[in-house]
């Protein structure tokens, strides 16, 4: 599969799978019409959250683009068809308490435009939307250990 494909599937499912809500966990949209971040890329790469071994959520991806490199590997700049993502952040109060905020994750439509195709919460379900948080980097704290990344066996990746 190559980036032009991906982004022509997340675009397709931009289009005509309007109906598709946002449900954090949400996994299979046969079961209850939802799906969560993760699940909507895993659904566009044609695989399944699950694959009989672990629940590849949006901190699985990361770690594996990172460490791993056995389904996905980084890039070092957005490109149409790539991956965003970012991990989960922990939030500090001045009780000594904290909060752990999930990280989130969709496809680069164009990175000049901060446009992304994602499913998320703030846009109940799959949507092509400008999504500045994807884009702004290490200076805006919610897109805090933003990188982007690609599948392994894509083929059209540009030098960067």
């Amino acid at each position: 599969m190559n980036l032009s494909e991906i982004l022509e599937g997340a675009q397709t499912w931009a289009k005509t799978r309007r109906d598709i809500k946002y449900k954090m966990g949400g996994e299979d949209i046969r079961e209850n019409g939802s799906l969560d971040c993760s699940a909507f890329v895993w659904q566009v790469l044609g695989e399944k959250k699950f694959d009989g071994k672990a629940w590849r959520n949006t901190d699985w991806i990361r770690a594996d683009a990172l460490n791993r490199k056995t389904r996905f590997r980084p890039i070092a700049k957005p490109v149409p068809g790539c991956i965003a993502v970012y991990g989960g952040r922990v939030q500090k109060f001045p009780d000594g308490t904290s909060k752990r905020h999930a990280g989130h994750i969709g496809f680069v439509v164009d990175p000049e435009k901060k446009l992304a195709i994602d499913c998320s919460s703030s846009q109940n379900g799959i949507r092509l939307h400008r999504q500045v948080v994807l884009f702004n980097g290490p200076s805006d704290k919610r897109s805090a250990g933003l990188i982007f990344c690609v599948p392994v066996e894509a083929t059209d990746v540009p030098a960067c």
